[in-house]
């Protein structure tokens, strides 16, 4: 690989590690937007057309919804498999984590390929596929889970065989209906990248938790996720040419790529950081459990169920000047020159709000967290300037 490939992968590859360790913080769905929006940023950055840059939106909104779908997995007990053999032995530990990984990173890969192939997809093609992938989500889950009894960590979710189901019938679909060899290569580089990642991160986890040393081993396996993920996925673009195409959309595909990164994906983890700040203050969540009981004896709460509620009514009042907004920069922000500035922000915004939600962490590992964070999102924004 040329310079300019070696600095794009490597971009692609810390942004979306940097995304995963963001993305444990939050966890869900909701979280594993994050590394999605920060990997399709990431490789626009570095192998697409900047002349038009609404291309950043459209690759980071398309990616941030692809990743998204395997955030639903568990895998808390899976690690805990891979430091003993209570339960479950070390290598279906790192199996399952393979399994898990693998799941996040296959309709990574997915949104990937739709967006580099050129096999043409209308409306009804992508219906077509998506209600395959459903009807093998529910068949997979009723047949392992229901009928053979198969379980990857219980008494955890067992969702997995569900996102399974969704891969195996994609799989189908794209290899024998439409024969796209391009969203099959991204695919599986995705499997392979954040399966192996997750893997690997494992085993570091465990030998690191052997030898009793005073890191967050925990944390370092999310940003192995990460990187493999990034890495297998910008090895993609690149053995396919290194140049993604400029995808045209309309003007409301422009509104929805803008809503999703820059309010969507910040909005729902905002959310999520102001419920743990509160929970942190009143003592309760907003269920009302583990309630803390104020000098009166009655427990604490209402106060923070009105914030929460008052929090959620600005956010909706906000989406009119938020369209209002932006309907307007579409307008004006054709073939836009300061490209950069969503990928900063988004990478800005959420480094700080990862590192606010559950307040100061002044222990050694803590600090060392706090470190790789910002380390990891300044090395991000040093690459995407020399690009």
């Amino acid at each position: 690989m040329v310079l300019g490939d070696t600095l794009g992968v490597l971009l692609v590859a810390l942004s979306t590690s940097l995304g995963w360790g963001l993305r444990g913080v939050w966890g869900h769905w909701w979280g594993a937007t994050v590394p999605g929006a920060f990997c399709g940023m990431a490789l626009y950055i570095a192998f697409g057309d900047m002349s038009s840059g609404w291309q950043v939106l459209i690759f980071g909104a398309a990616m941030a919804i692809s990743v998204s779908l395997g955030g639903v997995l568990s895998y808390g007990r899976i690690v805990g498999y891979v430091k003993s053999q209570h339960d479950r032995s070390p290598a279906f530990g790192v199996f399952g984590l393979f399994l898990v990984g693998g799941l996040w990173g296959f309709f990574g890969g997915v949104g990937l390929g739709l967006l580099m192939t050129e096999v043409v997809y209308g409306f009804a093609d992508l219906a077509l596929w998506a209600v395959l992938a459903s009807a093998g989500a529910f068949l997979f889950y009723k047949l392992l889970v229901v009928g053979l009894d198969l379980h990857l960590s219980p008494p955890r979710s067992d969702v997995w065989a569900a996102v399974l189901g969704g891969s195996v019938m994609s799989t189908a679909y794209f290899a024998l209906w439409q024969m796209d060899a391009v969203v099959l290569q991204t695919a599986t580089l995705g499997w392979l990248g954040f399966g192996g990642g997750f893997a690997l991160g494992g085993l570091i986890h465990r030998r690191c938790s052997e030898r009793g040393l005073e890191i967050n081993s925990w944390k370092l396996m999310e940003h192995s996720v990460g990187f493999g993920g990034g890495l297998g996925l910008a090895l993609s673009v690149v053995l396919n040419g290194g140049d993604l195409p400029t995808i045209e959309v309309p003007e409301a595909g422009l509104l929805v790529s803008l809503f999703v990164v820059l309010w969507l994906v910040p909005y729902m983890n905002t959310s999520n950081t102001f419920e743990q700040w509160l929970w942190n203050r009143i003592g309760r969540d907003l269920k009302g459990d583990s309630a803390r009981v104020g000098p009166d004896g009655k427990p604490i709460g209402g106060i923070g169920r009105r914030a929460f509620a008052l929090f959620q009514a600005l956010a909706l009042l906000s989406l009119l000047p938020f369209f209002h907004l932006a309907a307007g920069l579409i307008d004006r922000w054709t073939g836009m020159k300061r490209h950069l500035w969503p990928f900063l922000f988004l990478i800005s915004f959420l480094t700080v709000l990862a590192i606010g939600r559950s307040g100061p962490d002044t222990s050694r590992r803590g600090l060392l967290v706090y470190a790789i964070f910002v380390a990891q999102a300044l090395t991000c924004v040093v690459l995407a300037l020399l690009i």
